[in-house]
């Protein structure tokens, strides 16, 4: 289908809104009210910051900002300025790939829960089910890596072990489309998801928000900060959720604590310390691993959405604490040196039984019993300086730097036998026994460790023409039993140019290399050659009312070779060489698409963030088209606000096989201020209860899962 497609069906909506922006058809700046920043001076309206006070920007001395301002309580769907490409501090304008970012505020419309709920709203982001906890999380057909607050981290938010942050702690997450390599190194060309976490602010505020919905759902949130001292030197927050809710699926039940601690203090007044402490527990989780399976043919036997075929004495707990550490110093001339370090550590209990074999035709299935204790260590590190240049009469910024990310991961197993039983006349609570396993098989240690520098620049060539120049190399090293895979000394260059068209329009191209060593295995039992390749951007991008308006256009190619790819020849096998499944390097393959995306404030009372993304990989069967897209609407001086989300999205493709069906999913909500201190929200999710799998019956991985029925909540937040 040719690329004027996206102007047709569910795309046209968004469509014409980036056309008119691009257009300069958008509304005066008068449009907006008389301040300046667009946000409303009502007192009362929610989601506007006139009515709620700011968070202050934390500053070292008497120089610039030592980090990005936070998006909370600003009321808005856009974000002043993004560093997860190249630690340049750069507009969305200045940045030569698309960055959308989910703001505090667009999370909390929304009803966002997790970074699942979070990454479901982001443009251009396919959101996979491995099976019934494990998420994979992909862009432009890619896997994406994970940065938190801007330290690269090879630890990933799958669900597996570790978990994505709940969103209380979130302020706001940037989304990068595209190669990363400059920051992260080795590395897919998917892109990124960098987040943000709250900040202690000056002055004082608290805040409480209890939420009830469908399937038994209860959550209460507790968020307060503040100075310490008269002098708010030193300033803390501290964040704490409980939450436990059951699920469309029988038997399923999950229970969540969280606790953040973080402090920040002006050691002098050029120095900034800041250490936190992150704690979440995920128990009580009864889960599946195999879901449902199709009949001897292939075909759907069109189980309902309630079906669990799993023992009820599954579980699948996880547990993780983080502790990290930063340092912001502020040097004479604008220029800064940071240092930041983390270090988590995860644990997760397993106890299945998986259905390992099934016969349609008389309903007798097999299933696996089996237990697993699985520990993760992810230590990170990262040290770099910035700061501007002035060079030949015109000012330049630079960066130097170099980060450091180690990954462990082993435990121990036990396996129990296999349990023969009915799935026609299927009872989890008396069909398959609960064994008694012992862990008295140790996993193989694996390990991932990746280090490098890096040097970048954004260079003003002419009053109108930016060129941002930067390379990395890196070192990688991975082992598993027994396999070992070192790559050295490797050269990622980076390459942006940026042109101004006129005061609200640019032009864009980018460049940058691709380098991805990879763990999978082939038929013989060796890792496969490191793929590699190169990803090329030219877009366009618009900025009205000084930011608070931001459009993107943009086409992509994403050539690769030695990409890995499941080998369909070799049956799933635990024991073989491969380790389960077997992979094979295919020859190149290449990506082209284009992006779309829009976010901010359109007028005074509607905010927006969409995205329409269209691509097709050379691997698989149709074009990929993705479309996002949520607004608001808050009437000036009045107490509610209302909006509606529509994700729309064709087949999708995702790690290890998996496919995700066609589906158009619709969220609403609804909030009133019920007097300056307290307001009601009510959210609705896939509000025409679309039917769909979120792990398709063709996957590669598992068995198909159910995507979730319409569902709501009911909040009750309070802020002090």
């Amino acid at each position: 289908m040719s690329d004027t497609s996206l102007l047709k069906g569910t795309g046209s909506a968004l469509g014409v809104t980036f056309l008119l922006a691009m257009g300069g058809l958008v509304l005066p700046q008068a449009a907006l009210g008389e301040n300046s920043t667009g946000t409303s001076t009502d007192d009362g309206a929610p989601g506007q910051a006139g009515g709620e006070h700011q968070l202050d920007a934390v500053t070292v001395g008497a120089g610039s900002p030592a980090r990005a301002v936070p998006t909370e309580r600003t009321g808005a769907y856009t974000q002043e300025e993004i560093s997860s490409t190249t630690k340049l501090r750069l507009s969305p304008r200045e940045t030569p790939q698309i960055v959308n970012v989910i703001t505090h505020q667009m999370a909390q419309d929304f009803g966002a829960r997790d970074m699942e709920d979070i990454l479901n709203m982001a443009p251009g982001v396919s959101v996979g089910h491995t099976d019934d906890d494990r998420r994979s999380y992909t862009a432009r057909g890619y896997p994406m890596a994970v940065q938190y607050d801007g330290l690269p981290s090879n630890s990933g938010i799958d669900g597996g072990v570790v978990a994505g942050p709940d969103s209380a702690l979130i302020d706001s997450t940037e989304v990068l489309l595209g190669a990363a390599g400059l920051m992260n190194g080795a590395g897919q060309p998917g892109g990124v998801i960098n987040m943000n976490y709250k900040r202690p602010t000056r002055q004082y505020q608290a805040s409480a928000e209890v939420t009830a919905g469908s399937w038994d759902l209860r959550r209460m949130v507790a968020d307060v900060s503040g100075g310490l001292t008269d002098s708010n030197r030193v300033r803390a927050r501290v964040v704490a959720v409980d939450q436990g809710e059951e699920s469309f699926r029988d038997e399923e039940k999950q229970k969540k604590k969280v606790f953040y601690a973080i402090v920040e203090g002006d050691v002098t007044d050029t120095t900034m310390l800041t250490l936190s402490i992150q704690n979440q527990d995920i128990y009580d989780n009864v889960t599946d691993r195999s879901g449902l399976p199709a009949d001897n043919n292939g075909n759907d036997l069109d189980w309902s959405r309630s079906t669990f075929l799993a023992p009820s004495w599954n579980r699948w707990d996880k547990y993780a604490t983080t502790y990290r550490a930063r340092v912001d110093q502020q040097l004479p001339a604008g220029w800064q040196l940071i240092a930041q370090a983390s270090t988590m550590k995860s644990e997760a209990d397993w106890l299945f039984g998986t259905l390992s074999s099934f016969d349609s035709d008389s309903g007798d299935a097999t299933f696996s019993r089996w237990a697993q204790h699985n520990k993760e260590t992810s230590d990170d590190a990262e040290l770099y300086l910035r700061g501007p240049l002035e060079l030949f009469g015109r000012e330049h910024q630079l960066v130097f730097g170099g980060n450091w990310t180690e990954r462990l991961w082993n435990g121990k197993k036990g396996d129990g036998t296999d349990y023969a039983t009915n799935l026609y006349n299927f009872d989890p609570d008396t069909s398959v026994p609960r064994p008694e396993i012992s862990l008295n098989s140790p996993i193989s240690d694996q390990t991932t460790r990746q280090y490098g520098g890096y040097a970048a620049g954004q260079f003003t060539l002419t009053d109108r023409l930016k060129a941002i120049l930067g390379s990395r190399l890196s070192w990688y090293h991975y082992s598993y039993a027994g396999t070992e895979r070192n790559e050295d000394a490797e050269i990622t260059p980076y390459m942006g140019l940026t042109y101004e068209l006129n005061n609200w329009a640019s032009a864009y191209a980018s460049y940058t290399d691709i380098f991805n060593p990879q763990s999978a295995r082939d038929v013989t039992g060796n890792t496969l050659e490191p793929e590699v390749g190169t990803s090329y951007e030219l877009g366009l991008k618009g900025e009205f009312y000084d930011g608070l308006l931001n459009a993107s256009l943009t086409a992509f190619r994403i050539r690769k070779d030695n990409e890995a790819l499941l080998d369909n020849s070799i049956p799933f096998d635990a024991n073989n060489v491969c380790g389960g499944w077997c992979y094979q390097a295919k020859g190149k393959t290449t990506t082209n698409g284009f992006d779309m995306a829009l976010s901010g404030r359109v007028t005074e009372t509607i905010q927006l963030m969409g995205g329409f993304t269209q691509y097709r990989k050379d691997d698989n069967d149709e074009t990929v088209r993705i479309t996002k897209l949520a607004g608001s609407y808050t009437p000036p001086s009045q107490k509610w606000s209302a909006g509606v989300s529509i994700d729309n999205s064709t087949k999708s493709y995702g790690q290890w096989g998996m496919t995700q069906e066609a589906r158009t999913l619709v969220g609403a909500f609804g909030r009133y201020q019920i007097n300056r201190q307290l307001e009601m929200a009510v959210n609705l999710h896939n509000l025409l209860d679309e039917k769909y799998y979120a792990n398709a019956i063709d996957s590669g991985y598992g068995r198909q899962y159910w995507g979730e029925p319409r569902s709501w909540t009911v909040s009750l937040r309070g802020k002090w």
